[in-house]
């Protein structure tokens, strides 16, 4: 009698085992949206290691999501993963060219890769296929990153002649180049401009200040190259 019971037991034992592994080999995956809602998760909370874990799923289930190419790419920018960062980058780019946050986070990786060729060439593209000042605008900073001063004054001029003085942004980027290079007098003129388009923009209060320029008795300048 025991020794049918102990025999009940093992079969038991190896049934469950079989049923274990049967049900292990034909586990369904994870609904993508749930994935997704993970990988959101993870990275509002800054962890990219394991968001990139959860997008790469997703993205070898499905490589045309835009969205998903373009997470993972930020992930691995994050984890300073450049060249996997560049792929799903260059991959959402592809699916999405008018995306200019996709553009923008492109070009990052390139210049931290000290890619400076194709860095201009993509930015140089992006500003004429686009023509925006904000373009324009992104092409000039990292030419001023880069230390390329005739580039950046070319697209600052550019970025002023589209904008037609609408914003202060392209004046307070050629004040930094100016700055930069040592023409105070051109740095101030710039934010005098910027003064006369928006009074009130605490970027443009803060840096005439920086420059030894009370505010309030700066005169505004007409905008314009």
């Amino acid at each position: 009698m025991m020794r049918s019971r102990s025999w009940m037991n093992v079969v038991m034992v190896v049934g469950l085992g079989v049923v274990s592994i049967w049900a292990g080999g034909c586990a369904s995956p994870r609904p993508i949206e749930a994935v997704r809602e993970s990988g959101e998760h993870r990275m509002r909370a800054a962890n990219y290691e394991s968001a990139g874990q959860e997008y790469s799923e997703i993205v070898s289930r499905y490589p045309g999501d835009a969205d998903a190419q373009h997470k993972l790419g930020i992930c691995m920018l994050k984890t300073s993963q450049l060249s996997a960062a560049r792929q799903a980058l260059e991959t959402a780019h592809d699916l999405k060219p008018n995306d200019k946050q996709i553009a923008n986070d492109l070009a990052e990786v390139m210049f931290q890769q000290g890619d400076e060729t194709r860095l201009f060439g993509f930015l140089r593209s992006q500003a004429a296929t686009n023509q925006t000042t904000q373009a324009y605008l992104k092409l000039a900073q990292y030419a001023i990153e880069l230390n390329d001063p005739d580039s950046a004054q070319t697209a600052l001029e550019t970025a002023i002649e589209i904008d037609d003085g609408k914003t202060t942004d392209p004046y307070l980027e050629a004040a930094k180049l100016a700055e930069r290079l040592g023409q105070m007098e051109e740095a101030v003129r710039r934010l005098r401009q910027a003064y006369g388009i928006n009074p009130v923009d605490f970027r443009v209060l803060e840096r005439l200040k920086a420059m030894g320029e009370e505010p309030s008795k700066v005169s505004p300048l007409p905008p314009g190259r």
